[in-house]
């Protein structure tokens, strides 16, 4: 939504509950004909903070709030148009967060683009703090980020 479009093969939705709280969203998963087995989401959820249903054989990866970081990230939630209606969206700080904590070179590659796509209005020591909070200030993935920054501005 926020940089440049990369072809995937699944969806991604966050919700905004705890693993144990998941009955409701379980409900309306079902209401909305999603597939999926919901004692191995549960069980997904509590171990791994997500789990997958399938949407007319679509895959969808369901995030869970299992981290301290999404009481932040529901606050700094932004809309924007999607197909001519109102959706919701992580802000581009709070998806690189992730991003970065998934740590994988496909998340690298559209951090370098996000970066240098939004320029100075991207809120880099946002992103910088909440890793260093979550991972330590000398996890390979904060000395990654101060990289991948400073080779935007470059």
């Amino acid at each position: 939504m926020w940089g440049f479009p990369r072809a995937t093969n699944d969806v991604d939705l966050d919700v905004f509950v705890a693993a144990d709280a998941l009955e409701p969203v379980f409900a309306l998963l079902r209401a909305g004909d999603c597939e999926f087995d919901a004692d191995e989401s549960l069980a997904s959820a509590r171990t791994r903070g997500d789990f997958k249903v399938w949407w007319r054989g679509m895959r969808v990866d369901v995030f869970v709030a299992s981290i301290p970081l999404y009481d932040a990230t529901r606050r700094r939630i932004r809309q924007a148009p999607l197909e001519g209606r109102p959706a919701w969206f992580l802000s581009p700080e709070d998806l690189a967060i992730f991003k970065m904590l998934f740590f994988r070179t496909k998340d690298l590659i559209d951090l370098e683009r996000l970066v240098a796509f939004l320029g100075p209005s991207f809120d880099q020591a946002h992103v910088r703090g909440w890793l260093v909070d979550l991972v330590g200030a000398d996890d390979e993935r904060v000395q990654r980020w101060d990289t991948l920054v400073k080779d935007a501005r470059a």
